[in-house]
């Protein structure tokens, strides 16, 4: 139910109904739990991986996103987390009701593992998919943070802490040509998958044999 919604009965329920006042605030500060799951074969082995989506916390508008991807052994070979508020950096929050938020909301991770989101890496510069300059820094960035990520002895799947950024954008200048021509001709006809985590924040993703972890092919902005 709508925040606005429960607005309202409170102002219109009876005054001395202690009872009714206790149920309304349960309801209000209940947190909102929403999961999803999906089998997808993203390594190209013939078994599918497990893609679950959560997103947990008092209000639609505010809540903590967790995307996880998991070998059919139950290891993780992939994460990412963002915040629902993300969704509203071009969409004034104020001026919608609650339950305009939690459409918004709700529409956008439906989407999150939707057929939609899988493709195939195109293998040429074609309209409408990942044009070769744009796959080339993605990769470049994400070699970075993998070394990043080994140095400071994280697993790939790991989250990289935003004060580590100026540390990766310097080791990404020195990444070779040569080690992210490697990865754009293995990735080239692989399954991809695309997910948007709100603002201008897109990310593509495909399993490299090579490194034995997903490779960041898309990052945008």
């Amino acid at each position: 139910m709508a925040l606005a919604s429960l607005a309202l009965s409170a102002a219109c329920a009876p005054k001395d109904g202690g009872a009714d006042s206790v149920r309304l605030t349960a309801s209000v500060t209940e947190p909102i739990s929403i999961a999803k799951q999906r089998s997808e074969d993203l390594t190209g082995d013939g078994n599918a991986e497990k893609l679950t989506l959560t997103a947990r916390g008092a209000r639609m508008d505010s809540l903590p996103v967790r995307l996880e991807i998991r070998s059919p052994g139950d290891s993780l070979l992939y994460a990412s987390s963002w915040d629902s508020h993300y969704y509203f950096q071009y969409v004034e929050r104020a001026e919608l009701s609650d339950a305009a938020a939690d459409s918004i909301v709700r529409h956008h991770l439906d989407v999150v593992l939707a057929d939609t989101a899988f493709r195939t890496v195109p293998t040429a510069t074609t309209a409408d998919t990942i044009g070769p300059s744009m796959m080339r820094d993605a990769i470049r960035y994400d070699i970075a943070a993998h070394r990043w990520r080994v140095s400071h002895g994280l697993q790939a799947a790991a989250e990289i802490p935003p004060a580590a950024r100026d540390t990766i954008n310097t080791l990404a200048s020195a990444v070779s040509r040569a080690d992210i021509e490697t990865l754009f001709r293995e990735l080239r006809g692989r399954k991809s998958f695309t997910y948007f985590a709100g603002g201008e924040v897109t990310y593509s993703i495909a399993w490299s044999d090579r490194e034995q972890r997903f490779v960041t092919i898309f990052s945008c902005c």
